[in-house]
């Protein structure tokens, strides 16, 4: 071998040492960064000439694991999603027995009905009554208000999710583009990959997300139901319109609104393309819980006003007069029954702050006198009624004999249970979830692993080292001679 050839091979060495420490240092600053992926030198011997020849950097990635990844973060998005709201309306709503609760409120305004009636003539024990009746009251309109808030939220979160998908979308389309170019011209397009692999963990978050490879290092992104995200230079664009204030009653079509694709309104059934992630689960809190729960507590509501308008129960009363519980002031009917429970008042007749008299729980909302004062049977009507039995009003949720206690009781129950399960699916996914994203680490940056190569690189160029030393000492002895 010639001096030129030793020191051509010990240069070559130490370059492709000089590279390699490089990689190692990278990737133990990055072992905690998302998105970065375990850097290899890639070096192969010249067997003409000798040394050896880099070619590249390889960026070291399971992509079998990265879909599954990305797949669970979309399903821990979704639940998460759900579960949360289904824990607010737990804390609205109450639970039975628990201080706060609408069973709770019931009860106490059953139980100074009772009081009442063994006192007609105690104008504290009437005071009682009308409190708890609109401390009742005010508790329906606080639920059917949170369940409202919660849709309006949803619609939010909708806009806020099309306007993230679209940004980040744009973005890959952008890094395709620049890496395409760096990969044209034979230069490390990796830093930009861990850029785009960023943005499409975040799209996953979002909905399902599957990867496609296409050349020149490119990808392309679909959902995991086959809709088309981006495919070429131009992603799709998704488009959302919608008010953030939602109102019950108010659904699909009339006047909320679904997603459109590249300008074109989706159909209900096309929706399930971009199911399975946090976007899925905003409408479905929207669309199918919200409205779901609010039924429940019109129910209720509906069931309260009913059980109290009997006309046996209060003979001053006549035909199409409101009774205890109105309808924001009027009698409700079972086709305005659509976000009673926010509407919900108790009768202005009992009210002396508008104009009201507390004598007529007991003499009857539209009598002319309070006489006879100890007259109680109009209250133990109102309490015999909360208590009787009865089958549901045609349309409602519930099945069944029932008192009104029961009837509140089946409704915090099913929102308990729904919360409960809701919140057993997240355990599950975000377990699993973690259990991937584990994998990916131990498949990741291994500091023991990158320390060894750190040792072979230290090595390598001492050795490299010692060639030019002797080449060097060669050289001298050559000038001495």
């Amino acid at each position: 071998m010639s001096i030129a050839k030793a020191i051509s091979n010990a240069m070559s060495g130490l370059t492709a040492t000089a590279r390699g420490t490089e990689t190692v240092a990278a990737n133990l600053a990055n072992v905690m960064t998302p998105g970065y992926a375990r850097r290899d030198l890639a070096v192969t011997a010249q067997l003409l000439g000798g040394g050896v020849r880099i070619d590249g950097i390889t960026r070291i990635v399971n992509a079998s694991l990265l879909s599954e990844s990305r797949l669970a973060a979309s399903a821990v998005g979704d639940v998460s999603v759900r579960a949360n709201f289904q824990l607010r309306m737990e804390k609205v709503i109450g639970l039975p027995g628990e201080a706060g609760s609408l069973s709770s409120a019931l009860t106490s305004f059953q139980t100074a009905l009772s009081a009442a009636a063994t006192r007609p003539d105690d104008e504290i024990r009437l005071a009682q009554v009308a409190s708890t009746a609109s401390a009742l009251a005010r508790g329906l309109n606080a639920a059917s208000e949170a369940v409202q808030t919660a849709r309006g939220a949803a619609q939010q979160g909708i806009a806020a999710d099309v306007a993230t998908l679209n940004t980040s979308l744009e973005r890959v389309a952008y890094l395709n583009a620049r890496i395409a170019i760096l990969d044209a011209d034979g230069k490390d397009a990796s830093p930009l990959i861990d850029e785009r692999q960023q943005m499409i963990d975040r799209i996953a978050r979002i909905v399902p997300v599957q990867e496609v490879p296409r050349d020149a290092g490119k990808v392309a992104l679909f959902t995991a139901e086959g809709a088309v995200l981006l495919d070429g230079s131009v992603p799709a664009k998704l488009g959302f319109e919608g008010a953030d204030q939602v109102t019950a009653g108010q659904v699909v079509g009339a006047p909320l609104q679904l997603l459109s694709l590249n300008g074109q309104p989706l159909e209900p059934a096309q929706m399930r393309l971009f199911g399975g992630g946090s976007l899925a689960a905003q409408f479905q809190i929207r669309d199918q819980l919200g409205p779901e729960l609010q039924a429940e507590l019109d129910d209720m509501a509906f069931e309260l006003h009913q059980r109290l308008a009997d006309p046996a129960i209060d003979p001053s009363l006549g035909a199409g007069d409101p009774d205890l519980f109105t309808d924001r002031g009027d009698p409700a009917t079972a086709a305005t029954v659509t976000g009673l429970a926010g509407r919900i008042a108790v009768n202005a007749a009992i009210d002396p702050g508008q104009g009201g008299a507390l004598w007529r729980l007991r003499a009857g909302l539209a009598a002319a006198s309070p006489e006879p004062t100890g007259h109680s049977a109009v209250l133990t009507a109102l309490a015999e009624a909360l208590d009787r039995n009865r089958p549901p009003e045609a349309g409602s949720s519930f099945v069944g004999q029932g008192s009104l206690a029961s009837r509140f009781g089946t409704v915090e129950s099913r929102v308990s249970t729904r919360r409960v399960e809701a919140q057993a699916d997240m355990a599950i996914r975000t377990s699993r979830q973690a259990t991937i994203t584990s994998s990916i680490m131990a498949d990741g940056v291994d500091t023991d692993a990158e320390m060894q190569r750190l040792l072979q690189y230290e090595q390598s160029y001492a050795a490299n080292a010692r060639v030019l030393v002797a080449v060097d000492e060669m050289i001298k002895q050559l000038l001495r001679i």
